[in-house]
């Protein structure tokens, strides 16, 4: 197994986290009113902090 650069994990870190970041925006937004996507992020953000 070669050794990859930690250069190369962080950016392919940050590119996937910033993926799911996006797809859980378009999916909040395409699928929910805007009321119940404020409530939701509002939940989502006391969880994850």
């Amino acid at each position: 197994m070669p050794q990859l650069s930690p250069l190369y994990w962080m950016i392919s870190s940050f590119m996937v986290l910033f993926l799911l970041m996006s797809m859980m925006v378009v999916f909040f937004m395409n699928s929910v009113d805007f009321s119940s996507v404020e409530s939701c992020d509002v939940c989502l953000m006391n969880w994850y902090w």
